[in-house]
């Protein structure tokens, strides 16, 4: 049976509106692989996402669809400067196609694609590491998760330091409100201004980024929580009420103490647990907290990569770099890396005495000894 990798929509010129017309020939393999995920949510992704991404796919004579690979555009700050990268998301093989190498060559083709284009980095959310480490993938973030129980509920409902006073006033006016459109540009602000001071690697948090994650929680009955001061933002989360859960809880430094009592107090009082997720590591004090591997990345395109990194120790390494999906990158190297950014060098006719200089490493690897840059990642499909 032929099969051809192709991408969606290549042919189209007619706007996005065609593009995610194009793009919903993917949606039956969508929800016959994540059928966790609901009808709502899936409507929206195909919506909203896929007026805007680009799917990878292998497809027989018949132009059936056997497997995909969607890449989900996100602006991102890399040390400093903003830079275009992709989030791999709905890696899918059809049940009786797989084992086959499609998922390989739907990689191949969508980073031969992304290096075209000179991306720095591309990543994804693993269902396993073992599926993507060997192409290169290490994960580069992880996130603190803690399930506060029924006795620190309690205890922030009684203890004089964390009072609550009223519904709309706690621990010194600090109180959660559910945020409304009219919020999002002061958000967007708060979101730039608070996540350049936790990370050198995170998603461009404004006022689209913000409408489209309201869209995404609000298929699920969730909701964009703001914290405030009296009336300035100073922090904000993600959440479910109904299952007691929140997530990607930023907050100013002065306050976080201040808010934990406040997050609790959204949730209303309860014998339930709440669980939270990317949260102040200062909370890590109130329950017992883990930290969970979440996020694989992989360098798509060497020198930009290097040109970005922006490390404030010097450093120079020497190597032979192999990538067995994109070629481009294979070759001896040096590199050197400082607080202005790097430079990277392809050094070519080399002695069998000068090549012994130089150490051997793949993609996965030079990616993990890269990549020790504060990240922050908190995106889903």
């Amino acid at each position: 049976m032929d099969k051809c990798v192709k991408r969606l929509g290549m042919g189209i010129t007619s706007g996005k509106a065609a593009k995610a017309v194009e793009n919903q020939r993917a949606r039956k393999l969508y929800e016959e692989i994540f059928d966790e995920d609901s009808p709502a949510f899936v409507d929206y992704y195909f919506r909203v996402k896929a007026a805007e991404n680009e799917i990878f796919v292998v497809e027989n004579e018949k132009q059936e669809i056997l497997a995909t690979l969607h890449l989900n555009p996100y602006k991102m700050m890399f040390c400093g400067e903003k830079a275009k990268t992709n989030y791999i998301v709905a890696v899918a093989t059809r049940a009786d196609c797989r084992h086959q190498g499609m998922m390989r060559s739907l990689l191949q083709a969508s980073l031969q694609e992304m290096y075209r284009r000179e991306e720095t980095f591309t990543w994804l959310m693993p269902a396993a590491e073992a599926i993507y480490r060997p192409f290169g993938f290490r994960f580069i973030y992880e996130k603190n998760k803690m399930t506060v129980t029924a006795d620190v509920l309690q205890r922030a409902e009684t203890d004089e330091n964390w009072q609550i006073h009223s519904d709309q006033e706690v621990s010194g006016d600090i109180f959660c409100e559910e945020a409304k459109k009219e919020d999002l540009a002061e958000l967007a602000c708060f979101a730039e201004k608070q996540l350049s001071k936790l990370a050198e690697v995170y998603t461009v948090h404004d006022i689209a980024y913000f409408e489209q994650r309201m869209q995404e929680v609000g298929c699920e009955g969730g909701s964009l929580i703001l914290i405030r001061k009296e009336k300035e933002i100073c922090g904000y989360f993600l959440a479910l009420k109904k299952d007691r859960e929140a997530w990607e809880i930023v907050v100013e430094d002065a306050v976080q103490k201040k808010a934990f009592p406040a997050v609790l107090h959204w949730f209303g009082a309860s014998e339930e647990k709440c669980t939270f997720t990317a949260f102040p590591q200062i909370w890590e004090q109130y329950a017992q907290s883990e930290n969970v591997p979440a996020i694989m990345g992989r360098i798509v395109h060497l020198e930009r990569f290097v040109c970005c990194l922006k490390i404030k120790k010097e450093q120079e390494w020497k190597i032979r770099l192999t990538d067995s999906l994109v070629p481009e990158n294979n070759g001896y190297f040096i590199i050197k890396t400082g607080i202005e950014g790097g430079n990277l060098i392809r050094v070519e006719n080399l002695s069998e005495k000068e090549k012994k200089m130089f150490c051997s490493m793949d993609i996965g690897q030079l990616t993990e000894e890269l990549f020790r840059l504060p990240v922050f990642l908190n995106e889903v499909v």
